[in-house]
C-alpha cells in the first residue's frame, strides 16, 4: 500500500508540473521579462552615479538583442533633479525628486522578479505557485500605492511632479495608475484560481511597464495652441459671415415679397391674434404692447445667434427665439390671471362679510356690489365696479356675473357667483350661503397655509436646481473671464448654454411638481 502511494504521489507531481509550467505563454514571459530589464535600467538612468555601459546598454529582449541608447536629456536634467528635494519623511529624511521616481521603479522590478519565479526552471523560474505568493504581491501593491501617493502629493514652488523629467512625469504617472490598477486585479485572480486572468494582469502590467520606459526616449507631450489665424483671414472670415447674414435677411424678404397674398394672411391672422390678446390683458387691467412681448424673445434669439458669427445658429436661434415669442402673450396672460385670482381670494372674505352686512341692513346684491367698490381696495373693487357698470349699461346682472366668473380665475368667487344667480332664480337665503363660503375661505386657507409649509423643501429645491448652475458660471466668470467669454460666444458655447438652460427649466418643473398639492 505505502508503494501503491508513493507512486500515486509521484504521478499528481508529473501532472501537476505542465498546469503550473503553463501559467504563462512563452511570449507572457518574454514580456514580463523584458520589462523587468527595462524597469532595471529606467533605475539606472536616474542613478546618482551611473555606470558607462549605462550609456550604451545592450540586452536580450524577446529572443533578439536590444542596444539603448540613454536618452540626451538624463545627463543635464537627472542632476538637478537628485539635488531637488521634494518630500520629506520622518525616517528617510528629504528625499529628491529622482529618488521618489526611483521608488515605484524599483518596486515594479520587484513584482516582475516576483512574477518570474512561477516560470518553469527551464524560463530561469523557481515553478512557484502563485497562491504561494499572495502576501508578497499583496505587500508589493501597498509599497507601489504609497510611492504613487507620494509622487501625486509631492511638489515644490518651481515644480511639481506632473512637469518631472521635462514633462514627461504626467505620462508617466498615469501609466503607474494603471499598473496598480492590474496589481489590485491580481488577489482577485489568485483567489479565485483563475490562472489565465492572474496572466493577463501581470502581463498587461509588463506592456504598461515597457511604454513607460519608451516615454523616457519620446519627446514629452505639452499643450499645442491652434494655429492663429492672420488679421486679414480673420476680417475676411468676418465679412464673409456677415455678408452671409446680410443675403439670408434678404432672401426672406424676396421670399415674403414674392408670395405677397400668403404673406398677408400670415399678417392678418399675427393681427388677429395681437387684437384678442390685446383685449384679453385690458380685461385684466393691464395696458401692454403684445407686440414687444412676440418681437422680444425673437430679437433676442436673432442678436444671440448674430453673436455667434455662425449662419446655421443664427437660423436656429432665430426659429427658437420667434417659436418662445408666439408663445409668451399666452404665458404672461395666464400668469397675470392667476396672480390677480390669488389676489381677489386675498380680499373675497372680507367682501363676502361686507355683503352679507349690507344683505341684513336691507340693501340689495347690487348696492351691495357698490358697496365693496367703493370701500375696498384694487383689485377686488375693481372687478366689482366693472359688474356695477356692465348692469348699468343694460347686462343683465347674471350676465355681468358671468363675465367676471370668466374673467377671474377664482373658485371661491365662482362659488359666490352660482349661489347669487341661483338666489335670485329661486330665492333663498343669501346671508347664510355668504357665511358659509366665508368658512370655506378661511379652512381652506389654514389648509393651504399648511401644505406651504409641507412643501416648502421642495420649493427650494426647484429653485437651488434652477440658480446653482447659474452661480457656478457666474463664478467661472469670476476667475476665468477671457475663457469663459470665449468659449460662451463661440457657436458650441451657445448650443450648451441652450440646452443647459432647456434641460435646466425641466429639472425645475420636475421638482417642483413634486411638492405640488392641489388643495
Amino acid at each position: 500500500m505505502k508503494k501503491l502511494a508513493a507512486i500515486l504521489l509521484l504521478a499528481a507531481a508529473f501532472t501537476a508540473r505542465p498546469a503550473l509550467a503553463g501559467v504563462f505563454t512563452q511570449p507572457e514571459m518574454d514580456e514580463i521579462s523584458c520589462a523587468a530589464l527595462k524597469m532595471q535600467l529606467f533605475y539606472y538612468y536616474l542613478a546618482p552615479e551611473r555606470e558607462e555601459k549605462i550609456r550604451n546598454y545592450t540586452m536580450t529582449c524577446k529572443g533578439a538583442k536590444a542596444t539603448f541608447v540613454m536618452p540626451k536629456w538624463v545627463d543635464p536634467v537627472v542632476p538637478e533633479m537628485l539635488n531637488r528635494k521634494v518630500w520629506r519623511d520622518p525616517e528617510e529624511g528629504e528625499i529628491s525628486e529622482a529618488a521618489l521616481w526611483q521608488t515605484p521603479v524599483s518596486i515594479l522590478y520587484e513584482y516582475l522578479e516576483l512574477t518570474r519565479k512561477t516560470f518553469p526552471p527551464e524560463a530561469g523560474g523557481a515553478n512557484i505557485q502563485p497562491g504561494l505568493l499572495v502576501k508578497e504581491y499583496a505587500d508589493i501593491r501597498i509599497r507601489f500605492q504609497m510611492a504613487m501617493d507620494r509622487l501625486y502629493r509631492a511638489r515644490t514652488r518651481e515644480v511639481n511632479m506632473g512637469d518631472s523629467m521635462e514633462g514627461r512625469g504626467r505620462t508617466l504617472m498615469a501609466q503607474f495608475a494603471l499598473i496598480l490598477k492590474e496589481m489590485e486585479s491580481i488577489a482577485d485572480a489568485i483567489s479565485s484560481t483563475n490562472s489565465r486572468r492572474y496572466a493577463e494582469a501581470v502581463t498587461a502590467s509588463a506592456v504598461i511597464g515597457q511604454d513607460s520606459f519608451r516615454m523616457l526616449f519620446r519627446p514629452p507631450r505639452k499643450y499645442e495652441p491652434p494655429p492663429k489665424l492672420s488679421q486679414t483671414a480673420k476680417v475676411m472670415g468676418t465679412a464673409l459671415t456677415m455678408l452671409g447674414i446680410i443675403l439670408i435677411f434678404l432672401a426672406v424678404q424676396a421670399f415674403f415679397a414674392m408670395n405677397d397674398s400668403k404673406t398677408n394672411a400670415l399678417m392678418g391672422d399675427y393681427q388677429r391674434k395681437v387684437d384678442t390678446f390685446t383685449e384679453a390683458f385690458s380685461r385684466q387691467f393691464i395696458n401692454i404692447n403684445v407686440k414687444y412681448l412676440v418681437l422680444g424673445p425673437t430679437a433676442v434669439g436673432a442678436l444671440l445667434g448674430a453673436l455667434t458669427m455662425n449662419i446655421v445658429l443664427l437660423l436656429i436661434f432665430s426659429a427658437v427665439g420667434f417659436a418662445i415669442g408666439m408663445r409668451t402673450p399666452a404665458f404672461v396672460l395666464n400668469t397675470m390671471k392667476a396672480s390677480r385670482g390669488r389676489k381677489i381670494d386675498a380680499q373675497l372674505m372680507d367682501g363676502l362679510i361686507l355683503l352679507s352686512n349690507c344683505l341684513r341692513s336691507g340693501l340689495d346684491i347690487v348696492q351691495g356690489f357698490e358697496m365693496v367698490s367703493k370701500d375696498l381696495l384694487p383689485p377686488i373693487s375693481d372687478e366689482f365696479a366693472l359688474v356695477i357698470k356692465n348692469y348699468q349699461l343694460g347686462m343683465t346682472f347674471e350676465k355681468a356675473l358671468g363675465v367676471l366668473e370668466e374673467r377671474v380665475e377664482s373658485k371661491m368667487l365662482s362659488y359666490m357667483i352660482r349661489a347669487i344667480v341661483l338666489q335670485r332664480a329661486v330665492g333663498g337665503n343669501l346671508t347664510k350661503v355668504f357665511e358659509r363660503i366665508v368658512i370655506d375661505i378661511r379652512e381652506e386657507s389654514k389648509l393651504e397655509e399648511k401644505t406651504k409649509a409641507m412643501t416648502a423643501q421642495q420649493k427650494i429645491q426647484s429653485i437651488v436646481v434652477g440658480i446653482m448652475p447659474w452661480v457656478m458660471v457666474g463664478v467661472m466668470f469670476m476667475f476665468q473671464p477671457d475663457t469663459m467669454i470665449k468659449f460662451y460666444f463661440s457657436p458650441l458655447g451657445m448650443g450648451v448654454f441652450f440646452f443647459c438652460a432647456i434641460w435646466i427649466g425641466i429639472g425645475m418643473k420636475v421638482v417642483a411638481s413634486l411638492g405640488k398639492i392641489r388643495v
